[in-house]
């Protein structure tokens, strides 16, 4: 009689559930993305008495990055050296080919009733790569998105939040153009995350700001403030706040140096200053300038709107500098009087504004009298100019430390461009910008 062979265990591969739980873990426990050493040195029981075995760097890479089965003990090691209990649907029966089990995926609490409609969305994809690899890979706590008014931050972002919202427990939305007080909005997010059951709402802004820390602590939540321009401050230099709402500058603070598994994303015409001092290529605070839309998505858009396909499509995405409002705008234009042929409307010569002058004038509020001056003297010279000859030309002397920043704030605005001319920086305007201030 020949008896069976004894199947062999091959170990224990982790479920979404369980590779989630570790992961959070992890974040929590260390500021930036660590190493497989790292992570292995805390499993030593000499250093971590919550570890009842070392876990090597080599298993730590198959259980974290379910490349192979590994022990179960192994695995209960790990968890246990980051304050967690391995439980049965944590881990699954693995092979040697590294299939995983189904694993149920808990639908995400969502509060989305502002969240704008994205229907016409097209293109930027290296954008939403960019920034799904800032919050999903390297756990960054506050991502700032900022451009010209309507190139697409919105959009963008609702687009990014829909893709990624499955990694998240909680997914809120909160537009900020009317202008909501900070701890109203704090309170907003608490009663959101934890149903207020049985506890007492915080009183204060410091205990709300601490509050919050501490669900987005517990649980991995994508806040996303839309409009942050509404409560920034105009006539002066960019990214300074309101009377009232400077204590928004706390809670970023706050959001983007405290040790938290969540993150917030920010969308606004201009950057803030704190956002400035806080961010890094390296740091879990980042900001993104988005500009307009490149050739082929452009296209697309002109190609809906129903004109008749010319080479000439290039060269008027270039003079709208791919901004896709601005294409619709003028698209409709063309439609309209040149029976859908951009040829015909390149011939003109000139730069059509027709509803961007609306979106314009909002921003050129914003701007100082300084700003305003030097936007003045680069639409006129038709050139770019440098540091010094822009001083050279201004009506009244001012020193280079001011105009300085000026430029920095017209930067953070979007509406100077910096160009390299005979090796040395020149700033210059996009052909929509100067047309409005040539005109205005």
């Amino acid at each position: 009689m020949t008896l069976p062979k004894a199947r062999r265990d091959r170990g224990r591969i982790l479920t979404d559930k369980g590779w989630k739980r570790i992961w959070d873990a992890i974040y929590l426990k260390f500021a930036d993305r660590p190493g497989l050493q790292k992570i292995s040195e805390l499993t030593d029981p000499g250093l971590n008495p919550k570890s009842p075995s070392f876990v090597s760097t080599d298993t730590v890479s198959n259980i974290l990055n379910r490349r192979a089965p590994a022990d179960k003990a192994k695995i209960e090691s790990l968890f246990a050296a980051f304050g967690l209990r391995l439980e049965a649907d944590d881990r699954t029966s693995g092979d040697i080919s590294g299939n995983l089990a189904p694993a149920t995926t808990p639908q995400t609490p969502q509060n989305l009733s502002e969240l704008p409609d994205i229907s016409g969305f097209c293109g930027r994809r290296e954008e939403l790569g960019l920034l799904k690899n800032w919050i999903s890979v390297d756990r960054c706590r506050l991502v700032a998105i900022f451009g010209m008014a309507v190139i697409g931050k919105t959009a963008l972002s609702a687009q990014l939040a829909k893709q990624i919202q499955h990694e998240f427990e909680f997914v809120m939305w909160r537009s900020l153009s009317k202008g909501p007080l900070c701890q109203d909005l704090a309170i907003d997010l608490i009663k959101f995350i934890c149903h207020c059951q049985g506890k007492k709402l915080p009183e204060n802004l410091s205990d709300g700001i601490s509050r919050l820390i501490e669900h987005l602590q517990a649980h991995r939540c994508l806040i996303v403030f839309d409009g942050v321009e509404a409560i920034l401050d105009t006539g002066g230099l960019a990214g300074k706040y309101r009377s009232g709402y400077q204590d928004y500058e706390r809670l970023f603070k706050q959001i983007g140096e405290s040790n938290h598994q969540s993150c917030l994303l920010l969308t606004c015409s201009e950057k803030s200053r704190d956002i400035a001092l806080l961010e890094g290529q390296t740091r879990p605070v980042r900001s993104y300038k988005l500009i307009g839309l490149e050739p082929m998505a452009a296209r697309e858009i002109l190609q809906e709107r129903g004109l008749v396909k010319e080479k000439s499509w290039d060269e008027l995405i270039e003079c709208y500098a791919g901004h896709p409002l601005a294409l619709r705008i003028v698209s409709a234009m063309i439609l309209e009087l040149f029976d859908g042929k951009t040829s015909e409307f390149i011939r003109q010569n000139t730069v059509f504004l027709g509803q961007i002058n609306h979106i314009l004038f909002q921003q050129f509020q914003r701007l100082s009298v300084l700003e305003t001056e030097v936007i003045k003297h680069l639409a006129t010279a038709g050139m770019p100019m440098d540091l010094a000859q822009l001083r050279g030309g201004l009506s009244a002397p001012v020193s280079t430390s001011k105009l300085m920043e000026a430029l920095e704030s017209l930067g953070w605005r979007s509406l100077i461009e910096k160009i390299i001319v005979s090796g040395n920086v020149a700033f210059t305007l996009q052909p929509v910008v100067r047309k409005y201030a040539i005109d205005r």
